[in-house]
């Protein structure tokens, strides 16, 4: 059975403490390894390179603490209304014609879309990513997310 609890510590304190103070382990005492800090202290976080993959991981988001479990991600912002499967579909079948930005309310850039059959694909492929990321808005500002 997998579990699903994370760690009481957070992202945002793990990250800011790796950015500013990773070299002497500081991020490492936050989340309660307090061996491994102590190793980073002593060689300022193995001349920065230590502290440089730490930091890439806790952005990425496969940081642990002390207990095995995953830091606590940060929360999302508000999703829009518009479904993230029927956005990526009409980008994926109708995306040179702009479809999933009238879907989306974007009218303006769906009819550039439309008029230039989606940047002649390469505007498509970039909507199309950006909505795989989870990066894409709807005409409120809204994210169409997962």
């Amino acid at each position: 059975m997998i579990s699903t609890s994370t760690s009481q510590k957070g992202f945002v304190p793990a990250a800011l403490l790796c950015y500013f103070l990773g070299s002497f382990g500081i991020h490492r005492f936050y989340i309660g390894k307090i061996g491994t800090g102590i190793l980073m202290l002593v060689t300022l976080g193995a001349f920065g390179i230590w502290t440089m993959i730490d930091f890439i991981i806790i952005v990425c988001g496969s940081f642990n603490d002390s207990n095995g479990l995953p830091i606590r991600q940060p929360e999302h912002p508000v999703k829009s209304e518009k479904g993230f499967v029927p956005t990526v579909l009409l980008c994926y079948f109708l995306g040179s014609f702009g479809i999933h930005r009238f879907y989306a309310g974007k009218i303006g850039t769906g009819l550039l879309m439309l008029v230039t059959f989606g940047g002649f694909g390469i505007w498509t492929m970039i909507d199309l990513i950006i909505l795989i990321c989870g990066n894409f808005e709807d005409s409120q500002g809204l994210l169409i997310r997962q």
